[in-house]
């Protein structure tokens, strides 16, 4: 007893140390699709976590994207690769491939040496998603895949947006729908590098000195083209990540070679010099750093190899070279224990990677047919603790399908707890610091003229752990066909209490099929409490959320999707997720029907994205004009 006492103590003060418990840090879990939702504040997925190397403790990527003439390309990059080889007698660089002859002899050569090609569509289409014709998009991701698998004997397993550095080609339809799919010939990659990272002042571990110019004007946020309404990047978070379940996210680092051809000219010093900033908090933050490069005159070879030289003689053994597919393998073997994100059909392999005892480091959960087991890591030890993990993620003897078991906050210490009820498994249990601890009342009170459900053959029953009041502890949400509710945890009791409030009528978080009804729990009014925002094919609304006595009471928009002044769809009529996301207090839709011509630099360029500012739904007029995506 007294040492469960000490761990649970202990877990608390961790938390109070390293981070605010934020009753919502775990509701990513349940998120559909958001590829851009970590942050400063985001625990973190170090490389000592997951490379495996002793004393490196920061992983650096050369990734050259476009490939089509391999001849082109070993001209470029061998001085790169001879140079890399004097480290350790490898070359890891990643080619992001089109289209190769699986014959060709140069190909092989460069594996041998220590290359990985990767996928990058193709007929390299900017954006890809476009011109109203998704088949036409799957179809250039999916033709590469099938012939990435036959060139490299099935080594690629990384995927780049084209254009992702210059243009918001990425979406959360794209991953989705495309990259979280299957094939047409039966093949699926892994791991993603589309989004890009920017080092900001926010983060206080990292002196001004990297983060700010001699004139004190920030050194990277100047590399994002400001005249294309470009977002796709993420703010302070050089680590790996997982979106929607099965893909792993490598951020691309700021700037590249194009950003810096945009801004500086091309081959430029000061672009170069930035990049070397950008090596520095990487490491000081024990991140990724991930360049993106081009043989288009936009940065020189000898300037790779300046960089190479540079973070070699500064950082010494602290830094080490990475292609994606060792990143990959590292993950995967390190981290997740030998299990990874998809099994062996592409589908949902049970594995979950959260911050279990709120110390501000990445822990993992893997519950499928072949393991349960718990993996926290231990920054004193720099080592993974593995115990036991008490249910399965995805249902066993159904590959991929989702068990229901919800992640949130019960307890003030900031632990996990998570909760599941499905026709196999029901009760609740909370992390202590050491392993998973049943609460036998835990279930206790939810009921709506029948159990709570999380799960009913595999499909969501739309039952969501979220914070609404702001306490550092989550209310359970359901909002389905057939049941809606919200349910208050009384810690003392170790129950529910029924609140006096539903979600608001029309508003689901899952459709009659368990998928993506087109509901999103986001602060709209900037209030600290979640609004809802609900859009589908049929009807939208928003309802800002009052008070724990009257929910989501102040409604503010509500009508059919005939209305000109609609709310963007957040799925389709078919289900499939239409490329909707919410940051920088804006609402972004990136699919293949938007986009607007803007004359840029005396040329004509699609901008293949809308926005509608928080103030626009607030006013009830998505039409008016919209603020600055940064105010």
């Amino acid at each position: 007893m007294r040492s469960g006492w000490l761990a649970g103590w202990f877990m608390a003060l961790l938390c109070s140390v390293a981070q605010a418990a934020d009753g919502n840090r775990l509701a990513y879990l349940d998120e559909f699709c958001d590829p851009y939702y970590v942050g400063h504040e985001t625990a973190k997925l170090t490389t000592p976590q997951w490379c495996g190397d002793g004393e490196v403790e920061a992983a650096l990527v050369l990734s050259i994207d476009d490939l089509g003439d391999t001849q082109r390309y070993e001209k470029f990059l061998r001085p790169v690769m001879d140079r890399l080889k004097k480290i350790d007698g490898r070359a890891p660089l990643s080619i992001m491939t089109q289209q190769v002859d699986p014959n060709d002899p140069i190909i092989h050569q460069w594996i041998k040496e220590g290359l990985s090609l990767e996928a990058h569509t193709v007929d390299h289409p900017c954006p890809c998603l476009d011109g109203g014709n998704f088949a036409k998009a799957k179809s250039t991701y999916d033709r590469c895949v099938d012939g990435m698998a036959l060139v490299s004997q099935g080594r690629s397993i990384g995927f780049r947006m084209p254009c992702c550095d210059s243009m918001n080609s990425a979406s959360p339809r794209f991953f989705t729908e495309i990259f979280n799919k299957i094939t047409a010939g039966g093949n699926f990659l892994s791991l993603d590098s589309s989004v890009g990272q920017l080092f900001t002042a926010n983060d206080s571990q990292l002196p001004k000195s990297l983060i700010l110019q001699d004139d004190l004007q920030p050194r990277f946020a100047k590399y994002p083209p400001p005249d294309r309404k470009f977002v796709n990047y993420v703010h302070d978070y050089p680590y790996p990540y997982v979106i929607a379940r099965l893909c792993w996210e490598v951020p691309l680092a700021t700037p590249d070679d194009w950003q810096g051809f945009n801004l500086n000219g091309p081959c430029s010093p000061a672009t170069v010099s930035d990049m070397k900033a950008a090596i520095d908090a990487a490491v000081l933050k024990q991140g990724v750093w991930t360049l993106t490069f081009h043989p288009h005159n936009w940065i020189r070879n000898d300037q790779v190899i300046e960089l190479i030289d540079y973070a070699i003689e500064k950082h010494g053994r602290k830094v080490k070279f990475y292609n994606f597919r060792e990143i990959y393998e590292r993950l995967t073997k390190n981290v997740l224990g030998g299990q990874p994100l998809r099994e062996a059909s592409g589908q949902d392999n049970g594995v979950r990677v959260l911050d279990l005892n709120c110390d501000g480091f990445m822990d993992v959960v893997i519950g499928n047919e072949k393991l349960r087991q718990t993996r926290l890591w231990s920054p004193e030890e720099k080592a993974w603790i593995v115990s036991d993990f008490p249910v399965e993620l995805v249902t066993i003897g159904s590959a991929g399908r989702d068990a229901g078991v919800r992640f949130g906050l019960l307890d003030k210490s900031g632990g996990a707890s998570l909760l599941v009820r499905n026709e196999r498994v029901s009760g609740v249990w909370h992390f202590d610091g050491r392993s998973w601890q049943p609460d036998p009342e835990g279930l206790i009170g939810l009921d709506l003229g029948g159990p709570v459900a999380t799960s009913q053959l595999g499909r969501d029953r739309g039952v969501r752990l979220v914070d609404l009041d702001g306490d550092g502890l989550c209310e359970l949400m359901v909002a389905s066909d057939n049941q809606r509710g919200v349910f208050q945890w009384q810690p003392a009791r170790h129950g529910w209490k029924k609140l006096p409030f539903t979600p608001p009528p029309g508003t689901m978080i899952v459709d009659p099929q368990g998928r993506d009804a087109g509901c999103r729990l986001v602060d709209i009014d900037e209030d600290g409490h979640p609004d809802i925002v609900f859009s589908n094919a049929k009807r939208y609304s928003l309802h800002l959320f009052q008070s724990m006595e009257d929910g989501w009471a102040q409604k503010r928009m509500e009508s059919k999707r005939a209305d000109g002044n609609a709310i963007p769809p957040i799925v389709r009529e078919d289900g499939t997720n239409n490329g909707v996301w919410f940051k920088y207090r804006h609402i972004w839709v990136q699919n293949e029907d938007v986009g607007e011509m803007a004359l840029i630099g005396g040329k004509p360029l699609k901008i293949p994205i809308e926005s509608y500012s928080y103030a626009q739904l607030l006013q009830g007029d998505i039409h008016s004009a919209a603020r600055d995506p940064n105010d």
